[in-house]
Parts: structure tokens; sequence; C-alpha cells
């Protein structure tokens, strides 16, 4: 008998401690975003896509016209039989010279795109991790999974958890930024990658979008820093 009542309170410890836990993971609450997209896709990510784009243009403009100078000395060069040798020499050094400048062109044009792509993004990174953990401890979120982080292992997620629209909607209201006029350039491309020596002809890379570093915030945890920590957006 003893041991029956020893057996029926052992079970209702056990059932008790399984219903807790029951709630608690009740009471955890997943959420689904894509930061890149929340970013370079609301108005102010894509007003600075705009200036993006321009930084992009100006450096093309340098690297065609380089490019350009090469084409016409290599073109003077086929006609190697009409020149002198003193002319072929000097076109040949004006070739090597300009083409050294080039590479150099390419390597300051790449890294100078990415240190004000990230300028650009990085208030507007730190707006969307504020935006979002407000948005998660309003709505209870016990996490946020990024599912543009580069590591992110998110296989599948319902729509009803995916909450982009919603942060990209309350990052707008909260930057007052309004919508680009109709037929203006938004946002460029959600993926880009350079290529690590990129052809001797190639301008720099001309997306602005950069999946975060790190996933967004869940309620009460913590984050790394946004994508990028650039320096001042002027050139």
């Amino acid at each position: 008998m003893r041991q029956n009542v020893r057996l029926i309170k052992a079970a209702a410890i056990v059932a008790g401690m399984m219903a807790f836990s029951a709630i608690g993971y009740a009471q955890c609450k997943i959420a689904v975003v894509n930061m890149q997209d929340a970013v370079t896709e609301s108005n102010e990510g894509k007003a600075k896509a705009a200036l993006f784009d321009a930084r992009v243009e100006e450096w093309k403009g340098k690297i065609d016209k380089l490019n350009m100078e090469i084409d016409g000395a290599n073109a003077k060069l086929k006609q190697s039989s009409l020149l002198s040798q003193a002319s072929i020499t000097e076109l040949q050094k004006t070739v090597r010279d300009k083409s050294s400048d080039l590479m150099r062109m390419q390597e300051d044009a790449q890294k100078d795109v990415e240190e004000y792509r990230d300028s650009l993004l990085s208030p507007v990174m730190k707006i969307a991790d504020e935006v979002m953990q407000a948005l998660a401890n309003e709505k209870n979120y016990g996490i946020v999974m990024d599912s543009s982080a580069q590591n992110s292992s998110l296989v599948y997620a319902s729509k009803d958890c995916d909450v982009t629209t919603e942060l990209k909607t309350r990052i707008n209201a909260k930057t007052g930024t309004a919508a680009p006029a109709t037929g203006a350039k938004g946002a460029a491309p959600s993926s880009s990658s350079k290529p690590a020596n990129p052809p001797a002809n190639n301008a720099p890379a001309s997306s602005i979008a950069k999946p975060p570093a790190n996933p967004a915030p869940a309620t009460g945890g913590t984050r790394g820093a946004p994508a990028g920590t650039p320096p001042a957006a002027g050139k």
C-alpha cells in the first residue's frame, strides 16, 4: 500500500514537472527576419543605395577613362611599322605605367566603395537593431533568427513567423524617410560577391547589399556589432 502511495506521489511530481516544462516552452516565441532585406529595402536603405551607386559610377568613369588611354596606346603600337623606335619605346612605357595605375585604381576603388557602403549602411543597421529589439520586446519573442545571416542554419519558416515586412515598416516610420519617387532606382540586388582578384577592366562591386555579420537580437539577449563600422561617408 505504501509503495503504491509513493508511486502515485512520484507520478504526480513528474506530471507537474512536465506541465511546468510545457508552459515554459509555450512562452518561448520565435520569429524570423531578413535583416538584410529590411535594411536595404527600407526607404532609408534605398536612399543610401542611390548615393552608393553614384560613388560606383564615379569610380567606373575613372577606370573606363584609363582603360581607353591604354587601348589607345596599344592601338598605336599595332602600327609600329609607321613609328620610330623612340615612339614605340615611349608607347610601351605608357602601356606599362597606365596598366600599373589601373591595378592600383581598381584596388583603391574596391576598398573605397566597401568602406563607403559600410558608412552608409551602418547607421541604418543600428536603427534596424533598435527597432527589432523593441519589436521583440513588444511581441514577447524569446528568439529572433536572421535568415540573411551568412551563418544562418534556418531551413524553413512559416510566413506567419516572418516579421521582415513589419520591421521594414517600423524602420520607415522611425527614420521618416519618404519612399523614392516612382521610377527612381531603389536598393541594389540582395546578393553580391566580388572576386578576390577582379579582372583588369572591372569596376568595383555595384551592390550595396551586405549580409549582416550577426543574427538579429532575441528579447533580453545580446547582439554583435552591426555589419559595418565604417569611416565617414564623404570622400
